[in-house]
C-alpha cells in the first residue's frame, strides 16, 4: 500500500478504519482527526507549534520534515472515556536527509477539558 502516493491513501484509510471499531460519532471523529493532523504536522515540520505551547514547550524543532501529508487517520476513545481520545495517523514526507518516506505511523493523545480538546503527552 505504501509507495502509491496520494492515490493509495484511500486504501490506507480503509485498512486503518478496519483496525478497530469506531466508537465516536463520525463528525466528532473527523474533528479530532483534523486536530490531531494539525498537531502532528506541527510536531514534524515545526510550523504551528506556537498554538500548543504547553504540549511542545520551548524546544525548537532542529530537523524538520518537508512536504508532509497525512495519508489516513482515525480517532478512538481511550479507556472508554468520552474525554480522552487517541488519533492514529499514517503520514508521508521527506525526512531531514531528503529521503521520501510514506506509510509512517503516528499517534496524538487528546483530552477534553471545558469542551475544548488539547494534546497531551
Amino acid at each position: 500500500m505504501t509507495g502509491d502516493g496520494p492515490g493509495g491513501d484511500y486504501a490506507i484509510q480503509q485498512v486503518l478504519e478496519s483496525s478497530s471499531p469506531a466508537n465516536l460519532p463520525r463528525a466528532e471523529e473527523n474533528q479530532l482527526v483534523a486536530l490531531g493532523s494539525r498537531i502532528w504536522l506541527a510536531e514534524v515540520t515545526g510550523t504551528g507549534r506556537d498554538r500548543w505551547p504547553t504540549y511542545f514547550g520551548n524546544e525548537p524543532l532542529h530537523t524538520p520534515y518537508r512536504d508532509v501529508r497525512i495519508q489516513a487517520g482515525i480517532a478512538r476513545t481511550v479507556g472508554g472515556s468520552p474525554d480522552r481520545a487517541r488519533v492514529r495517523l499514517v503520514w508521508a514526507g521527506e525526512d531531514p536527509a531528503g529521503e521520501a518516506e510514506d506509510g509512517r505511523s503516528a499517534q496524538v493523545l487528546l483530552t477534553r477539558s471545558h469542551a475544548a480538546w488539547q494534546p497531551i503527552r
